[in-house]
Order: structure tokens, then C-alpha cells, then sequence
């Protein structure tokens, strides 16, 4: 009965942090349909929420893995989707002060993303996908019983790298649309492009 306890109030931290990370991601699509886009960090609430959902994460998880290596010795070092897991978090807790002390700091400044020089983007593309694509993927990891004892540490890591290429041309491509402002003039691509998110974000009411 305790590790099911264990185990349902791991996945509500999961939950709140993804349902934060994914209401983020959504209010940054209605950003980019505005004339001259100014991208501000999350707010306190949403930090705080974040972080909370980081703590129950790491005590509810250690937690289980305490009582794993209680059952079976070999809980950890016969199992490499736990250890690329362990990996990660560790690699996302590092990435969470990355964004606390150099991105978001970046953010409160207010500049327009078109003004944005290439340090910038790198200074929030890498650690926005970085946190993205690993939220998504160690919960996925969570569920993945098939891979337990079955997949190879490499390939564990390997596909997080896979992951966080694929978000961070995904992140890049979004931050290069935000920083194209609209011509106000003969409609261009980007007004007929910005238009269209318009009508998407007011549809999905964000």
C-alpha cells in the first residue's frame, strides 16, 4: 500500500510540472502572432509549482528505489533505464538552475527577440529544449516497463540526445518566428504567417 502511495503521488508531481511546462508552452504560441514580440519568463506561481513538483519528484522516487533495492539488490544495477533515468534527472536538475540563473534573469530584461543577438537564442533555445524534451521523456521512461532490464544505458542517453536535437530545432524555428516583426505594410509571409497563430490561439482561447 505505501509504495502505491509512493507511486500516485509520483505521477501528480509528474503531473504538475508537465501541465505548467505545457500551459508555458501554450501562452508562448499566442506570443508570436503580436507585432513585436517580447518573450517573459514564467511566472512565480508557475516556478514555484515547478519546483515543488521537482522535490516530490526526487523524494517519491528515491523513495521507491530504496524500497526496489530492499526487495532485489539488483534493483539499480540490473536495471539501465532506471540508471539513464537517474542520468537525466540529474542533467535536468542542472538544466532548472541554468534557466533560474542565466535564461530567465535574460527574459526580465524585456528586449524584443527581434533585437535578440545569436547568445541569446542559444542562452534560451538550449536549456528551454533541454527542459522540454526531458520532462516529456523521463515521464514517458516512467511507464516504459518494457525497456526495464531490456534496453542499454547508451541507448537510454542516446535517444534523450536524439530528443533534444529534434526540440531544439523545434525551439529555434519558434524563436526565429517570433523574432520576425510584422511589415505593417505589403503582407508578407510572416503577417500571414502571425495571422494564422492569431486565429489558433483565439480559437483555443489562450
Amino acid at each position: 500500500m505505501f509504495k502505491l502511495l509512493l507511486l500516485f503521488a509520483h505521477l501528480l508531481g509528474t503531473s504538475l510540472a508537465l501541465g505548467a511546462i505545457v500551459a508555458t508552452d501554450i501562452r508562448l504560441l499566442r506570443r508570436l502572432a503580436d507585432d513585436r514580440v517580447r518573450i517573459a519568463p514564467p511566472n512565480p506561481y508557475v516556478m514555484r509549482l515547478i519546483t515543488i513538483a521537482l522535490m516530490v519528484l526526487y523524494v517519491t522516487g528515491g523513495a521507491m528505489i530504496l524500497l526496489g533495492l530492499g526487495a532485489d539488490p539488483t534493483y539499480l544495477s540490473g536495471n539501465p533505464k532506471l540508471q539513464g533515468k537517474l542520468v537525466l534527472v540529474v542533467v535536468l536538475t542542472i538544466n532548472a538552475f541554468v534557466l533560474h540563473r542565466y535564461t530567465f534573469p535574460g527574459l526580465a530584461r524585456g528586449r524584443r527577440v527581434a533585437r535578440w543577438k545569436p547568445r541569446d537564442f542559444l542562452r534560451v533555445a538550449v536549456p528551454v529544449a533541454l527542459s522540454n524534451c526531458l520532462w516529456l521523456y523521463c515521464a514517458f521512461l516512467g511507464i516504459a516497463r518494457p525497456w526495464s532490464r531490456t534496453v542499454s544505458i547508451d541507448f537510454v542517453l542516446g535517444t534523450a540526445l536524439w530528443l533534444f536535437g529534434t526540440t531544439l530545432v523545434a525551439v529555434m524555428a519558434v524563436l526565429v518566428i517570433a523574432a520576425q516583426d510584422r511589415t505593417n505594410a505589403e503582407p508578407g509571409w510572416i503577417d500571414v504567417l502571425k495571422r494564422r497563430i492569431d486565429r489558433l490561439a483565439t480559437a483555443l482561447r489562450i
